[in-house]
């Protein structure tokens, strides 16, 4: 099955009530969203982070995302997925049809969700994935970096905090690519502190 704007529609409000029951969930700066593409990037620390994004965007604006191929794999939960807008991605190699597709979405006029830690088991000192600055800058679409509360437990007080908006400068080189993935995570966990009493 591939992505259907329509059950996206429906599930992501039966998504936002799922975070309210199950956390003290707030979002901040859901105005930051702009029109048209854009490369969603956010931090990644549990599972239920691209549902908090969900939320957090809202139902106005189509989202796609990225995710591990071997979530594909599980059979109940891969025709699910691929209708609320993932798509696979193979993470230890080039990866040319997902590429071609995340680029496309962007062009469309879709939001794409990118975790650049690219895994919840990421450690501190840990290259940042090169993926979202790259398909920023092939696109000239602008980065909405993100940050998710990272102790997320039931009832907690979780925030999902939405930044502005920026485009980056063009480089074709890999140092550039490379300085933009860090500046990306530096402005997504620079949102942490405009949590209040965060």
């Amino acid at each position: 099955m591939k992505y259907q704007r329509w059950f996206q529609y429906i599930a992501i409000p039966v998504v936002s009530v799922y975070d309210h029951l199950k956390y003290d969930y707030h979002i901040i700066g859901r105005e930051n969203i702009p029109e048209g593409g854009c490369v969603v990037c956010a931090n990644h620390t549990q599972w239920a982070d691209p549902v908090l994004v969900a939320t957090a965007m809202g139902n106005k604006h189509p989202l796609v995302a990225m995710g591990k191929k071997e979530l594909f794999q599980i059979k109940p939960l891969a025709p699910l997925i691929a209708a609320l807008g993932a798509f696979p991605v193979d993470r230890e190699n080039m990866d040319i049809v997902a590429i071609r597709t995340a680029l496309q979405a962007v062009k469309d006029g879709k939001k794409l969700l990118i975790f650049p830690e690219g895994t919840t088991h990421h450690k501190d000192g840990d290259p940042v994935k090169l993926g979202a600055a790259r398909i920023a800058l092939k696109t000239k679409a602008p980065i909405l970096p993100i940050y998710i509360s990272e102790d997320k437990k039931f009832r907690s007080k979780v925030y999902v905090v939405i930044g502005k908006p920026f485009t980056p400068e063009p480089t074709r080189s890999k140092e550039g690519y490379q300085a933009l993935a860090d500046e990306i995570m530096r402005r997504i966990y620079a949102l942490k502190e405009t949590i209040p009493n965060g």
